[in-house]
């Protein structure tokens, strides 16, 4: 058999062990160092010394491996497995729409410009693509209302137009999503939070089938009453809501009507910290929530977290607080 035919059965069917050991062996006995690779990584136990070889042999041949993805992909961020690229941050710009390479990936980063449509997102083989991230305003409308079904389940919209208004046809796009029937997740990067210009999502046809929407804003500092009021008259909901910001991140659940708030902390209790969460409690409706859970993604001080119980000390209608466990 030819090697050639054995690439082409592990990229139709990405899934088939089986098609990807009979290539292995194929590519043994040719003395193809790819061969090694795919081995190596089918013994998903494997020692010390084999895990240094395999890295030895990335390290070695990683040019090679990627073949035509070398000129697109980054060299940081990628994930191999069973010998084969299942993870990336690209540029992809249109010339690889026809690469067969392409159907291992299950996760893209684009690393695209503003303007760069990735019509390899369009292409015959991204049969195995779940999550993409960093999507290109100037690709909403191609990719959500694709003539043919795409198997996303998260798309991530950033870029820096986000600051520009949306138009009406980028709105229907998202409104629909009519390409993409899989979709549970959906982040967008927006300029601000306005209750009344988030209407079009509150009432779009594929609101009702995700499962969690993010929301990327330059500040979180928004008035949590009014967004919770809109909320509960919606009949169908996302498991999560998240307002994530570049120091502080709000996660929201239709548990108890929405009176359950995370926060999470990205960046140390700085003083414009502290006054975006002072903004955002401030606008608590005058019940208060059931819960308030306060996480972060860095260790938090003795003083920093004395800071932040002082701060929420100043709004006694709050339910009780839980804390980070590592304070």
């Amino acid at each position: 058999m030819e090697a050639a035919d054995c690439f082409r059965a592990v990229y139709a069917n990405p899934g088939d062990a089986g098609a990807r050991q009979v290539l292995a062996d194929v590519l043994l006995e040719a003395g193809d160092p790819r061969g090694e690779l795919i081995a190596l990584q089918l013994q998903h136990r494997r020692s010390r010394k084999a895990q240094l070889k395999l890295e030895r042999l990335l390290a070695r041949h990683l040019t090679d491996f990627l073949g035509p993805l070398a000129g697109v992909v980054s060299p940081r961020g990628q994930v191999w497995e069973d010998g084969f690229l299942v993870e990336c941050r690209a540029t992809l710009t249109g010339t690889l729409v026809d690469e067969p390479s392409l159907a291992t990936l299950r996760r893209l980063e684009l690393q695209n410009r503003d303007g760069e449509v990735p019509l390899e997102l369009l292409g015959p083989h991204v049969a195995s693509l779940r999550e993409v991230t960093g999507l290109p305003r100037a690709a909403v409308v191609p990719v959500f209302t694709h003539a043919r079904p795409l198997p996303f389940q998260s798309v991530g919209v950033e870029g820096q137009r986000s600051a520009e208004p949306w138009t009406t046809h980028e709105l229907d796009a998202l409104r629909s999503a009519r390409a993409l029937p899989a979709l549970r997740q959906l982040s967008i990067a927006m300029a601000r939070f306005d209750l009344e210009g988030l209407e079009w999502l509150w009432t779009a046809p594929s609101f009702a089938r995700l499962r969690t929407v993010e929301l990327g804003l330059s500040r979180v500092a928004i008035d949590l009453g009014a967004l919770r009021d809109r909320l509960v008259l919606l009949d169908e909901v996302p498991d999560t809501l998240v307002l994530r910001g570049r120091q502080l991140e709000l996660r929201l659940k239709p548990t108890d009507r929405w009176r359950t708030l995370h926060l999470l902390l990205h960046a140390p209790l700085t003083e414009p910290v502290r006054h975006d969460a002072a903004l955002m409690l401030e606008s608590l409706p005058a019940e208060g929530l059931s819960r308030l859970d306060v996480s972060s993604d860095f260790p938090v001080t003795r003083d920093a977290l004395a800071r932040l119980k002082a701060l929420v000390k100043r709004f006694p209608r709050l339910a009780p607080v839980r804390w980070p466990s590592s304070c």
